[in-house]
């Protein structure tokens, strides 16, 4: 994709440049005259080196020519306060000229760059959670500190497993309502991410949605196919919100695929809930419910809502 999106870029700078050199050679004929001149005398020049010259003329000749044309579109560029380089082509990184390498297999900072914002793009991550690492969460907010300490240990673990893209055991985070889960969730992302490695975050409703989109949508195009696939196959995917959706057969049947799916792959997955596990055994089938317990750490949060702390601590 970021390759894609920099030939798109390379192609959108060499059509720039040509619409560019025709309406110079409209405003100033004479500079259009000039490059035609230039051109021809290079194909001389090349044909003289061959010994097969149509001109009649010296190889020193023809280079006083081109030397002297080259002079006079300088001075016509300058006396009409045009760009030194006019007829370059404007790429957006010079160093690579928007290919995206700077030689065989050597990446471009240029292309680094647009595949770190392309997975941060595709990442679902708000502005917001972007924000949120393992250093800004703060223990503070917690009665029970040291088991808070654990599981930010735990999940910094787990994130350095996935960057080392060791086997890793899947994270299932419950707790009451603010107490951290997403903060967390949204700081492994955004640790993983920082590594090169593909993430998505979704909350539950919106799977659903393009799962019954892809489903029951004649509508449905390539893209949101291709969104699909990449659920199924992503580097890690981060589920948040899980049982705030109405479980119905069709739900638990596209959860279990969706989990079977990246448990043969051995693709990781977190996921974040309000319910217990006992409230998972309840609400979904022992299929579903023992593919998200039992091939997880199971990490519990409790206390206060720390946003509403927060809120408290402003008034």
């Amino acid at each position: 994709m970021a390759q894609q999106s920099l030939e798109l870029k390379r192609q959108q700078r060499i059509a720039e440049w040509e619409n560019r050199i025709m309406l110079l050679h409209k405003r100033f004929p004479r500079l259009e005259e000039i490059s035609r001149l230039i051109a021809r005398l290079s194909l001389e020049l090349a044909l003289v080196e061959m010994g097969d010259g149509k001109m009649g003329l010296s190889r020193q000749d023809i280079m006083k020519m081109q030397e002297s044309l080259v002079l006079e579109r300088k001075s016509i560029i300058t006396e009409n306060n045009l760009p030194e380089n006019v007829y370059d082509i404007w790429w957006e990184c010079d160093r690579c000229n928007d290919t995206g390498f700077l030689g065989p297999g050597v990446k471009c900072p240029c292309r680094i760059q647009a595949e770190i914002k392309e997975r941060w793009q595709m990442s679902g991550l708000s502005p917001e959670q972007e924000r949120q690492t393992f250093g800004t969460f703060s223990l503070e907010w917690y009665q029970d500190k040291e088991r808070h300490r654990k599981i930010l240990e735990k999940c910094v673990e787990f994130a350095e497993q996935v960057c080392a893209r060791q086997p890793v055991e899947n994270l299932f985070l419950y707790g009451p309502v603010g107490t951290g889960k997403t903060h967390l969730c949204s700081s492994i992302a955004n640790y993983v991410l920082q590594a090169g490695i593909n993430v998505i975050y979704i909350k539950i409703s919106q799977l659903l949605d393009l799962i019954r989109e892809y489903k029951f949508s004649r509508d449905w195009d390539e893209q949101g196919q291709q969104k699909l696939k990449t659920l199924y196959r992503v580097d890690l995917l981060i589920i948040d919100d899980l049982g705030t959706e109405t479980s119905t057969d069709f739900v638990r049947e596209q959860l279990l695929l969706l989990l079977d799916e990246r448990n043969n792959y051995r693709l990781p997955w977190v996921i974040s809930t309000n319910l217990t596990p006992n409230e998972i055994g309840t609400m979904y089938e022992d299929r579903l419910s023992d593919r998200m317990l039992a091939t997880s750490q199971i990490l519990k949060f409790t206390g206060e809502s720390v946003r509403r702390q927060k809120k408290l601590l402003k008034k």
